[in-house]
């Protein structure tokens, strides 16, 4: 059947196999050749021979063919150890193509037909040269059903997540935002990478997931310091002018822990771009790019976003249509009070809203500052590091090719089953000896070589294979002793037009001028399984360090082998390197060393913790969970850096303040984060498991530090005396305000004026009145935000401001005739 298979072209296997010549037929196991007689049950018979079949001087390697052997241990079978095969599990089939990508069409038949077959009584297992690549490429397939429903429930999240009963406090279009400005930055930053030529890989399809998942959160913190900041004030604003005060009053407050929190995910990307892997390197340069856009969108579109719909809000409009609400009355029905009433009583939300976040959080943090409640937090501290260093040291190390592949992949099936029922023998591997200095004529330096072979071979997971050198002295060197050169080229080019030796041609290479450079050995491996390659690696390097000749040894598991003690020294490396990043943008943009300490321990615990729960579910450390670590480095700071700097911020009642402002968008953005990610929690990959696995240990464990260990630390370590005096708007107001002398005590604050008709979109047409923000903080020395409408026109330069001073109308008579309204940038 597997003969007759043709691809699109009309070609089947007789006309693509390998041949070693053009002349010669197909080169492939004669067992093959027996299956195709009629009768072939003499014939198979007769080759069953473990592990090899000799006549004549014709070998013929079994191991490769039949798994799980039980030979007839009565018999002594030949001189070379090879016994009749009485029982055999496994049956492998192996189908050689020539090495051209014409031969592409065929293979993707052949696993089309094989896939469907039904053989009795036996289960078939099945592989091909390029289904490595291609089950690799089907993770990122799996992944593209799910993207449509991850964002829809992630925007169904964020808007109900930024919605109240109330339809005018309702802010559904800034979650919508937050979202958008996330997929707009995912799309700029693969457009730029692909533009740029730069390569892309199947991984890359989980980054939209992973950035859009976090692209959310800081909405949630500028939201919840909007909401605050509207309290605080001592009346509702009226006007655009006033609502854009409050909005650069909120974000102001936030600012600098929006900006650690971008420049620590930002950073710790770019620390993996920098990996000795180029999948690490592309991953990570995508995301790296994609956090970098992320921010300035949200400076730029997500700002301008907020600030139309908190002037929409002041101006109390429906979220909806934007249309004009009125208060709600009790004979209103239940569309209308849902619809088209504002149920918004400024003084008495404001007293309500204070007394209930004051009592609750206030209780809180009087709980976590009793010294019971330290105890207790530190003695689960403890237990919580205990169990991740003991998970951590369980950690298993290296590269298992099965997990590359989705679970359901039939080449996984295949290397399951390949490991299971062929551990035995395996594949050969070689060692290559340099003989230019050596002389092959002299027989010393051949014995130096054969001994090689021997010390080689002699351990269990590795025996001979076939080596020239060996043949060449038992069964063909001439009786007469080689003297010269000359005479051991002559006897070795005879030996090469052997026929039964043409094989070895290839395993010694000559120069121009007819001299040895070069020859290869021959191995076969032993005792199968990524347990046993570390083993077998050191022990034929060392074997050929300690021969004193000139050469190397080689297996394809050397791959997975180096590849496996490089990833752990980029593991350690990168986390220190990132540690010490974030450290050092903490120090700078949080200047205090204790705070910024403690930022850098929280860090240290929760990678710890990530990893042991990555051990815990059985994740290797491999380069899928060192993409994970690295972004873990990044994500760890976030929740943190929010509650020591709203702490540090805050000079009375520090930990109740902090956690007012904080608690809940931290909350919101830890179960957004969560629903994002955990839809792919069902795709059957572990490269997407991974990723889920470590989304969701980051979100929980930093959610346990922000919220609990983190404020315990801060109110036992940071001294009263350690502050930052965060920067307000009104500070640099009111220094403008006192360079201008003649209304240095009318005017409580300097506003550069602009009229602007385009910005009253959302205010009410009504005469505007003197306004002022008072910043109820406790802040310690602030002053408080000032905002007015009232505002003289003075003309448009200073000016003007001069002449009005020496007109004959005086300042309080222009002042009141001179009314304009306006819109206000402040500087």
């Amino acid at each position: 059947m597997i003969m007759n298979i043709q691809d699109d072209k009309g070609r089947n296997y007789s006309l693509l196999c390998h041949r070693s010549s053009r002349a010669n037929g197909c080169s492939k196991h004669p067992i093959l050749y027996a299956l195709e007689d009629p009768e072939p049950l003499l014939t198979v018979l007769f080759m069953a021979r473990y592990p090899m079949l000799r006549f004549a001087n014709i070998s013929i390697d079994n191991a490769v063919v039949f798994g799980t052997v039980t030979t007839a241990e009565k018999s002594k079978g030949d001189k070379y150890g090879n016994k009749p095969i009485l029982k055999a599990l496994a049956i492998r089939l192996v189908y050689i193509l020539t090495p051209l990508d014409e031969v592409d069409g065929w293979i993707k038949k052949f696993v089309e037909l094989v896939s469907k077959l039904q053989i009795p009584d036996a289960k078939l297992f099945y592989t091909s040269s390029i289904s490595l690549a291609k089950e690799m490429e089907r993770n990122g397939e799996l992944i593209m059903p799910y993207m449509p429903w991850m964002v829809a429930i992630l925007i169904l999240f964020c808007m109900l997540a930024c919605s109240t009963m109330d339809s005018v406090r309702s802010q559904p279009w800034i979650g919508l935002g937050a979202m958008f400005n996330a997929t707009l930055a995912v799309c700029a930053a693969t457009s730029t990478l692909i533009y740029l030529n730069y390569p892309f890989l199947h991984m890359i399809l989980i980054m939209p997931f992973l950035i859009i998942s976090i692209g959310v959160d800081n909405m949630f913190l500028m939201l919840r310091n909007w909401q605050i900041a509207y309290l605080k004030s001592p009346k509702p604003p009226e006007t655009s002018s006033e609502s854009d005060a409050i909005l650069v009053s909120a974000i102001s407050d936030v600012s600098v822990s929006l900006l650690v929190t971008s420049l620590t995910d930002g950073l710790s990307f770019s620390v993996g771009s920098w990996s000795d892997f180029i999948a690490v390197r592309v991953f990570c340069t995508y995301c790296a790019l994609a956090v970098l856009y992320m921010f300035l969108f949200q400076v730029t579109f997500l700002n301008a976003v907020m600030v139309l719909h908190c002037r929409r809000e002041t101006a109390k409009r429906n979220w909806l249509c934007c249309f004009k609400t009125s208060p709600l009355m009790p004979e209103d029905g239940l569309f209308r009070a849902l619809c088209c009433t504002h149920r918004w009583n400024y003084d008495g939300h404001k007293n309500s809203s204070k007394s209930k976040n004051s009592k609750k959080f206030y209780t809180v943090a009087k709980i976590m500052e009793h010294w019971l409640t330290k105890i207790l937090t530190l003695l689960i501290y403890l237990v919580y590091l205990s169990v991740s260093v003991n998970y951590i040291l369980q950690l298993p190390l290296g590269l298992d090719l099965k997990l590359l592949f989705p679970d359901d992949s039939y080449a996984a099936e295949e290397l399951r089953a390949q490991e299971r029922l062929f551990t035995d023998y395996g594949a050969f591997c070689f060692a290559v000896v340099n003989t230019t200095t050596l002389t092959l004529h002299e027989r010393h330096n051949r014995k130096k070589i054969l001994q090689l072979y021997e010390k080689l071979t002699s351990g269990l997971m590795v025996s001979k294979g076939e080596f020239w050198l060996e043949t060449f002295e038992n069964n063909f060197k001439p009786n007469s002793s080689i003297d010269s050169e000359k005479e051991f080229l002559r006897a070795l080019i005879h030996f090469l037009e052997t026929p039964a030796y043409l094989k070895y041609r290839s395993d010694i290479k000559f120069n121009t001028t007819g001299h040895i450079v070069a020859i290869k050995v021959i191995m076969r491996l032993r005792m199968l399984g990524t347990k046993y390659d570390a083993p077998r690696t050191e022990f034929l390097r060392r074997v050929m360090k300690n021969s004193g000749l000139d050469g190397f040894v080689y297996d394809t598991s050397f791959l997975l082998v180096d590849q496996q003690k490089i990833t752990y020294q980029n593991v350690v490396g990168n986390i220190i390197i990132a540690i010490a990043i974030m450290l050092i943008i903490s120090a700078l943009l949080i200047p205090r060393p204790v705070s910024a300490m403690a930022i850098a321990l929280s860090i240290l615990s929760i990678n710890v913790g990530v990893v042991g729960a990555l051990s815990a579910v059985g994740t290797r450390l491999d380069i899928i969970s060192m993409i994970t670590i690295i972004m873990s480095i990044g994500f760890s700071v976030d929740y943190t850096t929010h509650i020591t700097f709203h702490f540090l911020v805050y000079r009375n009642r520090r930990l109740e303040q902090a956690l007012c402002v904080v608690a809940y968008p931290i909350f919101q953005a830890a179960a957004s984060t969560i629903v994002g990610v955990a839809i792919l929690g069902i795709v059957p990959s572990y490269m997407i498991r991974t990723f889920v696995f470590t989304v969701i240990f980051v979100v929980i464990l930093g959610f346990f530090h922000a919220l609990l260990f983190m404020p315990v630390l801060l109110v036992t370590v940071v001294p009263d005396t350690e502050y930052l005096t965060p920067y307000h708007p009104s500070d640099e107001l009111k220094k403008k305000c006192q360079q201008v002398p003649s209304f240095e005590n009318s005017i409580p604050s300097l506003q550069n004026v602009i009229t602007n008709k385009r910005m009253q979109c959302y205010m009410i047409e009504e005469e505007p009145s003197t306004y002022s923000i008072s910043s109820e903080t406790d802040y310690g020395s602030e002053s408080d935000i000032y905002a007015t409408s009232e505002t003289p026109t003075f003309g448009s330069t200073s000016s003007s401001l001069d002449s009005s001073q020496n007109s004959q109308i005086p300042a309080s008579e222009e002042l009141t005739t001179r009314k304009i309204r306006t819109s206000h940038v402040y500087i």
